[in-house]
């Protein structure tokens, strides 16, 4: 994994980066993508791959999946070295 992934010593397994975080907070953020988003996430607590994500060539243990509805695309890194898998929520590409 890159050196920028961090996977903080808290309860959650999924953590995201500041940029998502920052994106989910911004109130200009369109409810139709923020709620893609938040379905991803609970996609994510119950299978750390969920239906049609694929690894991304040449970046181990990260993963990208499409949003619902075709909104953007979510790349993530998976360290499964522990139960629960850890999961860092990297970025969120919108199709704009």
């Amino acid at each position: 994994m890159s050196d920028d992934t961090e996977f903080p010593d808290d309860d959650d397994p999924i953590t995201f980066s500041p940029v998502v975080e920052e994106f989910l907070g911004d109130p200009g953020t369109p409810a139709d993508v923020f709620s893609a988003v938040v379905a991803f996430v609970v996609e994510l607590r119950e299978n750390p791959f969920p239906h049609l994500s694929m690894p991304v060539p040449g970046r181990p243990g990260m993963h990208s999946a499409p949003l619902r509805r075709d909104l953007g695309l979510v790349e993530y890194a998976v360290d499964e070295g522990q139960e629960p898998p850890r999961i860092y929520v990297s970025r969120i590409l919108r199709v704009d």
